[in-house]
């Protein structure tokens, strides 16, 4: 596995070199670039660059305690991975908290940024739903309780939950660091909770759709989208990890967006 280097941390990433168009897929809050296994083995994706990243404290990247792990720190290492693998015509693609770093991402790159698929990413303090478990609490009381509590209560939600992302999530949580966990969810909570955030999506000049889940759609969101006339699209029979509990109807939407773009 080839490992992005930046100073002292070693991001561990994924990547299929084809056509000029590149995707750019930035996973969630502990989960990890297996959300987006997929892409490497589907025929739609044959002539485009594909880029998958374990963010910090995630996956297979290093797992450092010296790190801020804020949306800001992590969206820069992002961007420092993308330059040096010398990627331009970018789709950026953004899962829940990956989506709030894909918005500092297209910010950064401007016309490089083709594209911005935002999967079901905060735009509201409402959306903070794992997140704001993890946040409630002090790092002494989530490192030495928290983590245990929240992993329960995953595996919990897995054995009712009839959905295959949520059962990696669970996988992927139980390899996550929980300092890298904690501090993110603080983090997340905080930008959540400034009010920017749709309006920072609002304002981007790429190209952009949001993403639902059919059994996670949040309306608040809808509302705003529909408001400010921002397309949007639904994955059927899907959660929140919409691209591992229906990964063919996910992409063949995905596809079809990007077919009748302007």
């Amino acid at each position: 596995m080839p490992l992005s280097t930046s100073g002292k941390y070693k991001l561990a990433y994924r990547l299929k070199q084809d056509g000029p168009e590149s995707f750019v897929f930035v996973h969630g809050l502990g989960a990890s670039k297996n959300s987006f296994d997929r892409c490497f083995e589907m025929e739609e994706f044959e002539k485009y660059t594909v880029a998958t990243i374990d963010l910090p404290g995630c996956g297979e990247s290093s797992r450092p305690d010296d790190f801020s792990y804020t949306m800001n720190d992590q969206a820069n290492l992002v961007l420092e991975w993308i330059r040096n693998l010398g990627l331009t015509r970018i789709i950026l693609v953004g899962h829940s908290m990956g989506a709030v770093m894909c918005l500092y991402l297209a910010e950064a790159l401007g016309t490089q940024v083709e594209a911005f698929f935002n999967l079901e990413g905060n735009l509201s303090r409402e959306d903070c739903t794992f997140s704001g478990k993890v946040a409630s609490s002090s790092w002494a009381d989530f490192k030495n309780k928290g983590f245990q509590e929240f992993t329960d209560s995953l595996k919990e939600s897995t054995l009712v939950a009839d959905s295959p992302g949520l059962k990696n999530y669970y996988e992927n949580i139980l390899r996550a660091h929980p300092r890298a966990l904690y501090l993110s969810s603080v983090s997340l909570v905080r930008e959540s909770c400034k009010g920017d955030l749709n309006r920072q999506f609002l304002d981007l000049p790429t190209e952009k759709w949001y993403v639902f889940g059919e059994k996670s759609i949040n309306r608040i969101n809808m509302s705003f989208l529909d408001e400010h006339n921002i397309p949007y699209f639904v994955v059927p029979e899907s959660g929140h990890f919409m691209m591992d509990d229906q990964p063919d109807l996910f992409y063949e939407l995905l596809f079809d967006v990007l077919r009748h773009r302007t």
